[in-house]
């Protein structure tokens, strides 16, 4: 799986940067994505930040992923799926190696 694009902003890890710049290049509101959407606006804050933990179960954020970034143009698919790819790597860092050392 490669990574997002660093151009974005290489500074900022993750998918946030890229669906706060592409609402804000499209000139949308956070209350006007949440009524297209039906994503609630705490939720599209919290993308945009990338503060995922404080969200319901990690399937639901893909979800929300993939149908904002459709709503805003981008390759929802895309971004679900290296969301999902982090949400792995995570787990599995969480769980620790299956045998000791």
């Amino acid at each position: 799986m490669r990574e997002i694009d660093k151009r974005y902003a290489p500074e900022r890890p993750g998918i946030g940067h890229l669906l706060e710049h592409a609402r804000r290049k499209r000139g949308v509101s956070l209350e006007d994505a949440e009524r297209a959407t039906m994503i609630r606006k705490d939720y599209l804050e919290r993308l945009e930040s990338d503060d995922h933990d404080t969200m319901p179960e990690p399937i639901y954020v893909r979800g929300f992923v993939r149908a904002y970034a459709n709503y805003l143009g981008l390759d929802g698919d895309r971004l679900a799926s290296q969301v999902a790819f982090w949400q792995e790597r995570r787990r599995r860092t969480r769980r620790g190696p299956l045998w000791g050392r």
